[in-house]
């Protein structure tokens, strides 16, 4: 693994930006620090980033062009999520998770054949068949959330709309009973996974919360192996992997962690790119009414909702042997980060990708990811963002920003905590 150099060397580039420091990033405009990722790929594309403030004192590759975020997400074998090298652990985190915890159990922190196995098996619950099953009870959904607003004048976008739509859409697509769905939608108002929503520190409500979340997971499991229904948790509680000579069938761990992931994030990060890409699209002069009236620029809109605001800042890979990304010599076992906020911004490939364009196309962002770990869930979310965004359109004369947006202390996920709006309902 490489040696980190010593504190006293830290890289000029980042100007003093320590991007291990959670606080820095709900400081920076929109959650992200672009201007420094700006610098990054002007002057050090693949850059050894410092320590900083991480618990296991070690540092790591940061690649900020999309052609090399790209290149190592679709080299699995050389760049492996779940760890490498002479690593004893590893993970999508910074810092090293366990295997047999998370690493190598949940499918984001996968290597094939089972992540590949995993993604066969659940791939037929967010077909685009089954995404269009989930548009009525959306639509009706949305309409109420967003007529409520209107009347009032004026909202928290993401806390009063995004986010019981987007929990209500992960709770369908899992299976989540009617009488459940308050509880679901309450604890994830209060905590994102380990971490109280407000503070981005774990501390005892967030441990009750998250605990509470987890034998939930484990009850509706059990309820779905007697019980089954055409949902997500039912294939997760009763399914089984394709038979391969190298790989076991799944543990009762991989359903359940496999589960509490999806019900934690396929919630909260619709619920922030949702509200940032909306915001940003009320930002625009004119931008609200232009769509308004042209109905067609929707489907690249949504894109440009998706590419302006990806929820998770990075993932971060493992090298499984000595590489070369650049001019950089990767070392087997070495650390390597993928920003994807960076790659959605770059010049290369982006003309003036700091402009929000309804009708840019094309659009390969990279906010579902890319290569071996694209976002299983993608036409589930584009569905979920047309629904709520036709009513939007539909039912507001004017959306327009109503003060400062702040956001949780997290380099990890990119988390709304306020943005106010102000809406004017449509004349009928």
């Amino acid at each position: 693994m490489t040696t980190a150099p010593p504190a006293s060397s830290w890289p000029a580039v980042l100007d003093g930006f320590d991007l291990t420091d959670h606080a820095a990033f709900a400081r920076s405009p929109d959650g992200i620090p672009y201007d420094v990722f700006a610098r990054l790929r002007r002057e050090a594309p693949v850059l050894w980033h410092p320590p900083g403030r991480t618990g296991d004192g070690e540092g790591f590759w940061v690649l900020t062009r999309h052609a090399d975020i790209a290149a190592v997400a679709r080299d699995p074998a050389t760049f492996s999520a779940r760890g490498g090298g002479d690593r004893p652990a590893g993970g999508s985190h910074l810092e090293d998770l366990p295997f047999g915890m998370l690493a190598g159990v949940i499918m984001a922190m996968m290597d094939n054949p089972r992540h590949h196995l995993l993604g066969d098996l659940l791939g037929p619950a967010v077909t685009d068949a089954a995404a269009a099953a989930l548009q009525d009870e959306l639509r009706a959904a949305a309409v109420a959330l967003v007529d409520r607003a209107a009347a009032a004048g004026r909202c928290d976008l993401a806390t009063d709309v995004c986010e019981p739509f987007a929990y209500l859409a992960i709770a369908i697509l899992l299976g989540v009973p009617d009488e459940d769905r308050p509880r679901v939608a309450g604890w994830a108002h209060e905590s994102t996974g380990f971490h109280r929503r407000r503070t981005g520190v774990a501390d005892d409500v967030s441990r009750v919360t998250f605990a509470a979340t987890r034998e939930y997971v484990a009850d509706l499991l059990a309820r779905k192996r007697a019980d089954p229904g055409p949902d997500l948790a039912t294939i997760l509680a009763t399914g089984e992997i394709a038979a391969h000579r190298d790989e076991p069938p799944l543990t009762d761990a991989e359903r359940e962690q496999n589960l509490l992931l999806l019900l934690l994030t396929g919630g909260e990060q619709p619920r922030n790119t949702l509200a940032s890409g909306l915001r940003a699209l009320a930002r625009q002069p004119g931008g609200w009414r232009a769509l308004r009236g042209d109905r067609d620029a929707v489907p690249t809109a949504i894109e440009e909702m998706l590419r302006w605001a990806p929820p998770n800042p990075y993932n971060r890979r493992t090298a499984t042997r000595d590489v070369r990304i650049g001019d950089a010599a990767v070392t087997a076992g070495d650390k390597v980060t993928l920003w994807w906020p960076s790659a959605n911004r770059d010049e290369d490939v982006f003309p003036d990708p700091g402009a929000f364009d309804l009708r840019r196309d094309p659009n390969p962002h990279m906010t579902f990811g890319h290569g071996n770990h694209y976002c299983l869930g993608d036409r589930v979310a584009r569905r979920q963002f047309g629904v709520l965004l036709d009513v939007l359109l539909e039912r507001v004369e004017d959306l327009r920003p109503a003060g400062p947006v702040t956001y949780q202390p997290s380099n990890k996920h990119t988390i709304v905590l306020d943005m106010p709006v102000e809406l004017r309902p449509a004349r009928s």
